[in-house]
């Protein structure tokens, strides 16, 4: 790949700074390795089976909240902005918070993506198997199975979108609570644990 020069309409005699820039860019083209993957049929189908699955709103959401759950917790434990006991609560609650909304988020994404994909099956002949495709596009969506799965997970993310505005203040707030609650007290210094106990 050559890096075509910029006509300039400034005529310049000596050095161009944009010709020393496009020969560093070039420089650095042409240092890295020319090279294609070799991939077998069966290694191609294994990631086209490992993006479908990752791709699915459950699965997206379970790897956002593993990314989450490595990441967060030790970022709040690490803030020396703060004291100690806010930390320990700060990362008890960030876990909780993390526990709850995946949990709920699986669950919520997982059955909505099931009902949809359940109502939008080209092929079916049950009385709703149609009823979230539309008319006009069954038979493009039934050429185009990547074009289905597609529609099939934005349609299924936008329904669990709104079922977690319920479920967020119905399940996940108090789920939240009553974990990072259980968390703070299993991590409890032992003098604060001693008082709980007497007070309880």
């Amino acid at each position: 790949m050559k890096i075509q020069p910029e006509s300039n309409n400034i005529a310049m005699t000596g050095w161009n700074w944009q010709s020393f820039k496009n020969s560093i860019k070039q420089k650095v083209i042409d240092a890295v390795p020319e090279s294609t993957i070799k991939d077998g049929a069966k290694r191609v189908e294994k990631w086209k089976s490992i993006d479908e699955k990752i791709s699915k709103p459950a699965e997206n959401r379970l790897i956002m909240g593993a990314t989450a759950i490595v990441t967060q917790p030790v970022i709040d434990y690490n803030n020396h902005k703060v004291d100690q006991e806010t930390r320990r609560v700060s990362r008890n609650r960030t876990i909780a918070k993390i526990l709850a909304g995946t949990t709920v988020g699986m669950i919520v994404r997982g059955s909505c993506y099931g009902i949809v994909e359940k109502m939008t099956d080209v092929y079916g002949k049950g009385k709703y198997s149609k009823s979230l495709l539309p008319d006009k596009y069954i038979k493009e969506l039934s050429k185009d199975a990547k074009l289905l799965k597609n529609y099939r997970s934005a349609l299924s993310t936008a329904v669990a979108i709104l079922a977690m505005c319920i479920t967020n203040f119905a399940i996940d707030a108090p789920l939240t609570v009553y974990l990072t609650n259980k968390f703070n007290a299993k991590t409890a210094p032992a003098k604060t644990k001693g008082k709980e106990a007497s007070n309880g």
